[in-house]
């Protein structure tokens, strides 16, 4: 099986390094294929903040997964925290078929529990990278993606997803973090 997962807070290059991975197995003639789940805004490309972006589809459950493994041998999947465990066991399953499965996402929520659908593959996961960013308060290393309203920490009692970038999430450690 061959499942890669990319783990880390908002912020730490998750998807940067998502691409730098899809790059690599293009240039060694690697067919492959990029998607992500359709919440996502930036919809048709997998898009860094750091500014390298890659195509991608949109992914509305196992069916357009399946899709998205057609012809390749290399298969990247970007914010797979907001997929659905069906869809989770499709990529394990492509993976245990012996397509190249790259997936990247959050490992934690703004309260700092654990993603169900990151946590289904952590156990089938041939590699897991986990990058931190730099956390703005204190400098240390961020573990943490701390939700804010109006500059300030979001109370735990908020929904789990809320999909936003600058403004809405900072990267934290663990020292700095807050769940109010």
């Amino acid at each position: 099986m061959t499942l890669e997962l990319i783990t880390g807070p908002m912020f730490s290059g998750k998807t940067l390094e998502l691409i730098r991975r899809l790059d690599l197995a293009a240039a060694e003639g690697k067919r492959v294929s990029a998607g992500k789940p359709a919440i996502d805004a930036d919809q048709g490309k997998l898009a860094s903040l750091a500014g390298p972006s890659w195509p991608a589809s949109t992914l509305d459950g196992v069916e357009s997964i399946e899709r998205l493994a057609v012809e390749a041998s290399v298969v990247g999947v970007d914010e797979v925290q907001f997929l659905e465990p069906p869809a989770i066991r499709s990529l394990q399953q492509l993976a245990e078929e012996g397509i190249r499965v790259i997936a990247a996402g959050l490992d934690l929520d703004f309260r700092g529990v654990p993603f169900p659908s990151v946590e289904l593959m952590v156990a089938d996961a041939g590699s897991i990278t986990t990058l931190t960013a730099v956390c703005v308060c204190c400098g240390a290393d961020a573990t943490r993606s701390q939700r804010l309203f109006d500059g300030q920490p979001a109370a735990a009692t908020t929904p789990t997803i809320l999909v936003g970038r600058h403004g809405l999430y900072e990267p934290r450690c663990d020292d700095c973090h807050e769940v109010l």
